[in-house]
């Protein structure tokens, strides 16, 4: 691929897009918004540019889908419609990369999944039934030259946007690198597919059988199902029933366990004949440690009860607000935000609700998504979409409350915010009683005038001479007050 060629196809398709961004963005941040169905004709428009770009771009995408720290709610809403869904690589090219790294598997001609990064095809592995995932042609090259050519663009895009948004896109870059390479990593994939199975070994849950894991192949045993979303699902499982489900399956790890399924989207997902659900494709893996977790409970529980306090509290102890916030400001500005809830109960709280009121609170104040809430922000976001559409009356807050509560959490948090609480006091105690050097010198000084005055008492008793020891007492006496 040249890099010359690449470079400048790059500019001319994103280049318009990214001046119309900047006007967008400055007139909402000036309090002067684009009506929304301008905004929204736009971010389709950036969102067709990503897709004729190609496959390093729509993951791209996908990353930004859940930045409200840098895109506002209509180019969000646009950017969560990105389909990871190609046509599928010519034959003899995905045929050479079986050959080079499992010769002793036969793959079909046609697939039976194709993506922008790798697709699938059923297959013979020494007389077993399988499915091979195999890499797209030179996907690590182009992803490689895609990802230096947007590096260097970036200092560039100074000139267009302001510092903040910059400093932003380069954090999403560096977490964009790293986890892309790890998803055309099959023996990563592998590693992270055995470590599902061990978690969700108590529910009922299928994964395939594991058989062979290459770099750019990844064997599989053939386990058929019914997609989540389909009709025949639903005659096996009831609808509210398998919501619940799959909702359970994806949500308990991400609160008890060291990783979860990041990618809950119906085409992951199946059920067997006898209603067990299947889980395919551990690309995207994730996971939260156990102080984030409990943070992030506590997040929904203050704004489910509309704390405004309680909400910035924890957004500071994440590291989700820029250093120079006015905390107070903050406080106010949810304030504002919450009334929109007012008379909504947790149970009733829509899931669009809260990312309607996080999006809108992230892109106005300086806020900041912390890199490693974001892949969970887009699989709570994905994770939703697909229950409402097995369940259409499925509520994801309902859900949440009765999971944190099912798993004991709910005394975790409070006995989290409690310890918080404690430590703050304790810290804010401990700063005041820390004297200023100011403070200090007077101290000195008035302890200087005492001892002088002391001093005066034993000159007049050893000499029994008064002026000496009225003017040392006067000297100290106006030291004393001048440190009042």
């Amino acid at each position: 691929m040249n890099s010359f060629t690449r470079t400048l196809r790059i500019v001319i398709e994103l280049l318009p897009r990214a001046l119309a961004y900047r006007e967008i963005r400055r007139s909402i941040k000036n309090g002067r918004p684009i009506p929304e169905k301008e905004q929204r004709e736009e971010a389709k428009k950036f969102v067709n540019s990503l897709i004729r770009l190609g496959p390093s771009f729509i993951k791209f995408g996908q990353i930004l889908s859940v930045r409200s720290d840098i895109m506002p709610e209509s180019y969000l809403l646009e950017l969560r419609r990105l389909q990871d869904e190609v046509p599928p690589a010519p034959f003899d090219q995905i045929i050479k990369i079986v050959k080079e790294e499992v010769p002793d598997l036969e793959i079909e001609r046609e697939s039976i999944a194709a993506a922008s990064l790798g697709e699938v095809h059923r297959g013979k592995y020494r007389g077993m039934n399988v499915v091979a995932k195999v890499n797209r042609p030179n996907i690590e090259e182009i992803l490689k030259t895609d990802i230096a050519i947007i590096k260097r663009l970036l200092p560039v895009a100074r000139l267009i946007f302001d510092a903040s948004l910059v400093e932003s896109l380069k954090v999403v870059v560096e977490q964009f690198t790293k986890k892309i390479f790890e998803e055309i990593d099959y023996e990563k994939e592998a590693f992270y597919m055995e470590k599902i199975r061990d978690e969700l070994r108590d529910f009922r849950v299928r994964i395939p059988k594991l058989i062979l894991a290459k770099k750019k192949v990844l064997v599989m045993e053939y386990l058929p199902g019914h997609k989540v979303t389909s009709d025949e699902a639903y005659k096996i499982v009831n609808r509210k029933s398998l919501a619940w489900r799959v909702f359970r399956i994806f949500i308990t790890p991400v609160l008890t366990q060291r990783y979860f399924h990041a990618d809950p989207h119906p085409g992951n997902i199946a059920v067997d004949n006898e209603g067990n659900i299947i889980l395919y494709d551990f690309g995207m893996v994730d996971g939260l440690d156990s102080v984030t977790r409990v943070r992030l409970i506590r997040l929904y529980i203050a704004i489910s009860r509309g704390d405004p306090i309680g909400v910035v509290n924890v957004l500071d102890e994440l590291g989700a607000i820029q250093p120079d916030a006015d905390r107070r400001v903050l406080v106010k500005g949810f304030e504002l935000l919450m009334k929109e809830l007012q008379g909504i109960r947790v149970e009733e709280m829509e899931l669009e609700d809260f990312q309607r009121i996080a999006n809108d609170a992230f892109y106005r104040f300086p806020l900041r998504l912390p890199s490693r809430l974001a892949i969970y922000f887009r699989m709570s976001a994905v994770l939703e979409g697909t229950c409402t559409e097995i369940d259409p009356d499925f509520d994801f807050f309902r859900s949440l409350v009765t999971i944190v509560q099912d798993e004991g959490l709910l005394r975790e948090a409070y006995f989290d915010e409690l310890r918080n609480t404690y430590n703050k006091v304790i810290n804010a105690i401990r700063l005041s009683m820390l004297e200023k050097p100011t403070q200090r010198k007077r101290r000195d000084s008035y302890w200087i005038g005492v001892l002088a005055i002391g001093v005066s008492i034993a000159i007049y008793l050893i000499t029994k001479n008064e002026v000496l020891p009225l003017l040392v007492a006067i000297l100290g006496l106006g030291i004393s007050l001048s440190a009042r």
